[in-house]
């Protein structure tokens, strides 16, 4: 308005703050600014009621971490049972798991894996491995408890800017039969607990057509591997990634369509896990410690600790066929503050993966 106001006359010629010519232009103008900046939120908050409500594509919910705990009892002639609802807590976090089946410890042993799913959602419920727990019933002779591998896979809920992602991502499956189509069906399958909770996924997938490398394979023949982010992935997942990509009968008896192409062979495979071992030595600087620390009734996580945690999560979230960089290990432990050095002696030199191979956390030894 000012600018116009100095191109069309030239009565008023002062316009800084405060001037008159200035104030009575500038009322209005803060009004229209408004008016615009109204009909701005007003289209940002109609784009997700217009789109997302109306294709039926609401957030996904938060979810909580699963996994495995390795339980260990004294030896008994009787079998002792694990039933389904034990609770596992820990000292090092207020969060509690919940056995999601019944386990049953045959006569003479005295270790056992049990299914668990945190109580709680969310990824404050991820844990790093090793961890120590108590039961509650603990079973008869029971000595200890704990998770070897980390528990990775809980998630909070989903972000609108991931939420537009996996909405793009579902548009491209509208023309069904194609890759982008095969990838959307893999990220709806799932396996749920007796209480309709989701306790496996699938996080990781790759779909390679053979015939693009290898000109004796068919073109009709596609491979979809998958795995769940964590390890172990379960054949009910397996079977749920077929259910959707080759379609199914609901509870109601309802077909449901699939996403494969009339004709096209798609196979589901479980990536193969390939254990990677770590180990190096950690150089600590000056008022830094290896090792974890209590202060004042807290546990402070060491440089190993950390260092262990860094590497466990690289190695979990490389893709299914992507290789682990040597290189990038070593970056990890040395972008932590306090390491003023690390060598590693293994893995030695990089670790390939091939198409069908999920690397996967092995031992890690650090001192």
């Amino acid at each position: 308005m000012v600018n116009r106001m100095k191109a069309t006359q030239t009565n008023l010629t002062d316009f800084n703050i405060g001037a008159a010519g200035r104030t009575l232009v500038e009322a209005p103008a803060i009004e229209i600014d408004q008016l615009y900046q109204q009909m701005f939120n007003g289209l940002t908050q109609a784009i997700p009621v217009s789109v997302f409500q109306s294709f039926n594509f609401p957030p996904l919910s938060a979810i909580g971490s699963s996994g495995t705990m390795t339980v260990t009892v004294a030896a008994s002639t009787n079998p002792i049972i694990i039933s389904a609802g034990t609770v596992f807590s820990a000292t090092a976090t207020a969060i509690t798991w919940s056995s999601t089946a019944s386990v049953t410890i045959p006569p003479s042993t005295t270790t056992v894996s049990v299914p668990v799913t945190a109580t709680t959602t969310g990824s404050s419920t991820n844990l790093v491995a090793d961890v120590a727990f108590t039961m509650t019933p603990a079973p008869v002779g029971f000595s200890s408890a704990t998770n070897l591998s980390p528990f990775v896979n809980g998630l909070d809920t989903e972000t609108p800017a991931a939420q537009q992602i996996r909405f793009a991502a579902f548009v491209n499956s509208l023309p069904r039969g194609t890759v982008a189509a095969l990838y959307y069906a893999m990220t709806l399958a799932n396996v749920q607990d007796a209480n309709g909770n989701i306790i496996e996924q699938v996080r990781l997938s790759s779909v390679v057509e053979p015939w693009l490398t290898d000109d004796t394979q068919p073109v009709s023949v596609v491979n979809c591997y998958i795995h769940n982010g964590i390890g172990s992935t379960s054949v009910a997942l397996q079977t749920s990634v077929n259910n959707v990509i080759l379609g199914y009968y609901n509870s109601s008896g309802v077909a449901v369509p699939g996403y494969k192409a009339a004709g096209v062979n798609v196979n589901t495979v479980i990536a193969t896990e390939v254990a990677v071992p770590v180990t190096g030595v950690i150089t600590a600087a000056a008022g830094y410690s290896l090792t974890d620390q209590v202060i004042n009734g807290v546990t402070v996580p060491g440089l190993e600790t950390l260092a262990a945690a860094a590497i466990t999560s690289y190695l979990i979230a490389l893709a299914i066929g992507q290789s682990a960089i040597e290189a990038e290990i070593v970056a990890l432990v040395m972008n932590i503050p306090g390491v003023y050095n690390y060598v590693g002696s293994l893995p030695a030199a990089d670790v390939t993966a091939t198409v069908s191979q999920k690397l996967m956390p092995g031992t890690i030894t650090l001192t």
